[in-house]
Parts: structure tokens; C-alpha cells; sequence
């Protein structure tokens, strides 16, 4: 079977299945595991590289509103593959042009493909509903069992890493020029982490929200999860919120509460890796691993370092 896979969380569950020499090709954003790496890219970002926050959702914004998508799929290296299936998210229009040929919406662009291929999107939103996609992607592989037991060992995991809930209240930003509410399944993992979403419920999507918004929702811990950021960037966002004049009179702030993570492999993903990102949330909060927690006095000391 050849596989397409235009969706990282598709290519991770395809590899956790044991099917990486199913896949043909990835779609840009396809990074782990790394025994991936050397895969055929067939999709690229409007986006250009190193572009700041602010610019992005610039972008982002007038592509929506103008209907212009945010990604190019190569429809030609994706004909010569020929694929028996191409895993994408969202909804994704087919039609029959011919006996042999059909027209499909992928990542907004409308491709040409043999009438052969399979389509299935992932469309999860929420815990279950991811453990929904890989018993869907099972069965589409003749992987059924396979899926069921990862699933089942996914649903075990959940329980055990499930805190009993205190009254503290956590925000968790997805982007913070301008900022944006946690959306989807991450509220959820707050939850699972023992905490309180101050706003967002799961399965929502993410808003734009104003800094007065979040000054009035006081939360107790802000977390920085910018989506497709790793560890290390979100950290060097985190500066922005200590100097911030609107927000950085609220007590987390005052009181250094303030977290990052890799949202890249641990939030921004629909796979059972957000498991891990709700054990990574409860050990930063709860000071077990000190790695998240976001200090002012290290962007003093940073910015001393690099003036020297």
C-alpha cells in the first residue's frame, strides 16, 4: 500500500501502527518521528520563513477572507506516487471526472488523482474524537486491531495521567501578537492536568482575545503554547508577556507564574502526544520540572549576555 500522509499527526500514528515504509509522502510539516525525515515533501507553505507573529496572522487573515490557501500540494509528484490512500484534515470535497480520474480538494487545492486513491480526513477536536481518527486510519490500512490496542493503551494512559482537579485556573496562549485562547483538545489537557480552563471549551476553537480580556480573567498560571513553536521559542515569547504595559499587572505575572512548552510536539497536534503535554503541564506547575518555568530575571540576564 502507498500512503500520502498531509497531516503530521496522520504520518505519527501511520509510524505507530509500524507502517513507516507504507509512507510515499509527507506534507512539509512532517517531522516526527525521525525516521521519517527523508521522506518526500509534497506540500509548502504560503508562509514565508521567519516570519514574525504578527505578520503571520496578518497573512493568515487576509487568506482566509480572500479564500486563498495557506498550503501548495505538489499534484504531480502526488500523481506519479499514485497513492492507494491520502490521509488530510478538514473537509475534503471528491468528485469523478472520469472512470479513471478524479478531482479533490486537498489543503484547499483541487487535485487531480486516479479514481483508485481512498481519501480520508481527520477531523478531531477533542481526545476521543483523535482516538476516533486512528481507528478510522486502522481500518482504512487493515489495521483495525492494531489501532483498537493503541487506542486502548492511549485511553489507559489518560486515566493515569488525570490529576484530581483543583480551583486554580490556567490560560494557555496559542499565539500572542495578537493573542489567542486555547482551542480544541487543549482545554481538555488542562483539565487533565488537575487545572481549570479560565476560557475555552474543548472542542471550541481558539479565539482572538484582547489583553483587557485576559486582565479581567486573572488567571493563576499562564502557559505559552505558540502553535508550530517548539520549547525554546516559546520561552523567548514569554518575554513579551513580562513587558507587556496591558497585562503584566495580573498576579501570575507579578508572581513569575508564567510557563512555556513545545507546543509544536505536545499541544498543536491532534496526536495521543498531548497526553504527554498535560504530564508536562502539571509537573511545571507544580515545580517537579523547572525546564517550563519562565523567569524574568532570565531575559534580564539574557539580554545582559548578549549586550557584553
Amino acid at each position: 500500500m502507498k500512503i500520502v500522509s498531509l497531516l503530521p499527526s496522520a504520518s505519527e500514528i501511520i509510524c505507530n501502527m509500524g507502517l513507516s515504509n507504507y509512507l510515499y509522502a509527507v506534507s512539509h510539516e512532517c517531522d516526527y518521528p525521525d525516521l521519517i525525515s527523508g521522506i518526500k515533501k509534497v506540500t509548502s507553505s504560503i508562509i514565508p520563513n521567519n516570519s514574525n507573529q504578527s505578520s503571520i496572522d496578518k497573512l493568515v487573515k487576509k487568506a482566509v477572507k480572500n479564500d486563498i490557501p495557506l498550503y501548495k500540494v505538489d499534484n504531480d509528484e502526488i500523481l506519479k506516487i499514485n497513492p492507494d490512500l491520502i490521509i488530510t484534515q478538514g473537509l475534503c470535497d471528491v468528485c469523478s471526472i472520469s472512470e479513471n480520474v478524479i478531482q479533490a480538494t486537498l489543503k484547499n487545492n483541487l487535485c487531480t488523482l486516479k479514481s483508485k486513491t481512498k481519501i480520508i480526513s481527520l477531523n478531531g477536536t477533542t481526545f476521543d474524537e483523535i482516538c476516533s481518527d486512528i481507528l478510522m486510519i486502522g481500518i482504512a490500512v487493515n489495521k483495525e486491531e492494531t489501532a483498537k490496542k493503541i487506542v486502548a493503551e492511549a485511553k489507559l494512559k489518560k486515566k493515569q495521567v488525570t490529576k484530581k482537579r483543583t480551583n486554580k485556573t490556567v490560560l494557555l496562549l496559542e499565539w500572542i501578537d495578537p493573542y489567542f485562547t486555547p482551542g480544541h483538545w487543549i482545554p481538555e489537557q488542562i483539565e487533565m492536568a488537575g487545572f481549570l480552563s479560565c476560557i475555552g471549551n474543548k472542542g471550541e476553537k481558539s479565539i482572538e482575545i484582547t489583553p483587557k480580556h485576559i486582565a479581567d480573567l486573572n488567571p493563576d498560571f499562564i502557559g505559552i503554547i505558540c502553535c508550530g513553536y517548539n520549547l525554546e521559542e516559546n520561552k523567548s515569547f514569554a518575554e513579551n508577556i513580562y513587558l507587556d504595559d496591558r497585562i503584566n499587572h495580573i498576579e501570575a505575572i507579578q508572581k513569575q507564574r508564567v510557563y512555556a512548552f513545545d507546543s509544536n510536539s505536545y499541544f498543536s497536534r491532534p496526536s495521543l502526544r498531548v497526553l504527554d503535554g498535560v504530564i508536562q503541564l502539571s509537573n511545571a506547575i507544580s515545580d517537579t520540572n523547572p525546564k517550563f518555568h519562565c523567569k524574568k530575571l532570565d531575559f534580564i540576564n539574557n539580554r545582559k549576555l548578549f549586550s557584553c
